[in-house]
């Protein structure tokens, strides 16, 4: 619920300071014969600074120069700002099916497995975006630093013209920008395990961990009392006897068994002396 009501909130403030930002420098200058000129630089989003250009006094007479900023920055400011509209517009579109289209959400389980895919990618772009925007912001800072504009020209860099900075850009918004998009990543990165849960995969690896040890022994035992079991005619039933002699007729018999039929043998010898019968199984 939270992340419902967080995500498209914060995901609107990143855009909004980031996107919404212009920044202005103003720089006076008075040159050694009195004459003096304000100049105006401005600059935005989306921080093509190479396109920013302006004319500054040469205090030679009315001539001027036309001076440009360095750096394009347009890549990674477009990234994070793509990315916080992204998420805007999905956070609003989760919204809409967890309160309206509840049984369409968990049908089959699609809607969890999408929402958790989908989370982990955000997660992932919030960190990089937010990274590659704080590190582009040090770079405009750098940029459109006052005392970089005042040495690029000429009339300032000499000692007889006096030059001063009048306006200063303010980077409040764009710094609160750079939290908020670190903020975000918390926030979805968060929101993975319980997107993870809303899945149920979590419940099923739990159960098969929990179930295999003891489903194991159980049908092992099973196995043991079915297999080996003495009542019965399986494999443990008793097949043979013990062997007794036949102490009236002098002969020795085998057990019975359910391999075959016994043949019986005599010795061959004298009529008086009777040697043993022996029963010999034929397979």
């Amino acid at each position: 619920m939270c992340m419902v009501i967080f995500a498209p909130l914060f995901a609107v403030l990143a855009f909004a300071t980031c996107g919404g930002y212009s920044g202005q420098i103003m720089v006076k200058v008075e040159c050694f014969d009195k004459t003096q000129n304000n100049i105006s630089i401005s600059f935005n989003y989306p921080f093509r600074l190479q396109e920013v250009h302006f004319s500054a006094l040469l205090c030679e007479g009315t001539r001027k120069e036309t001076l440009f900023l360095e750096g394009d920055y347009a890549s990674s400011a477009q990234f994070f700002v793509t990315v916080s509209v992204l998420a805007f517009l999905y956070s609003l579109l989760a919204t809409i099916v967890y309160f309206f289209y509840q049984n369409k959400y968990r049908e089959k389980n699609r809607g969890p497995v999408v929402d958790f895919l989908v989370t982990l990618a955000f997660s992932s772009l919030w960190l990089v975006s937010s990274i590659a925007w704080a590190k582009t912001l040090s770079g405009v800072k750098t940029v459109t630093d006052v005392h970089q504009i005042l040495l690029l020209m000429s009339a300032c860099r000499a000692q007889e013209n006096l030059c001063e900075v009048l306006q200063e850009p303010i980077w409040t918004n764009l710094n609160m920008s750079v939290a908020f998009g670190f903020f975000n990543f918390f926030l979805w990165a968060g929101n993975i395990w319980f997107a993870y849960k809303e899945t149920g995969l979590h419940k099923s690896t739990k159960r098969h961990l929990s179930r295999t040890p003891s489903e194991k022994r159980g049908s092992f035992r099973q196995y043991s009392q079915t297999s080996f079991d003495q009542s019965g005619g399986g494999f443990g039933q008793r097949l043979y006897n013990q062997g007794s002699f036949d102490l009236s007729t002098g002969g020795f018999s085998l057990p019975r068994t359910n391999l075959g039929q016994p043949m019986l043998y005599q010795q061959v010898g004298s009529p008086t002396s009777r040697g043993p019968l022996i029963f010999v199984n034929e397979m």
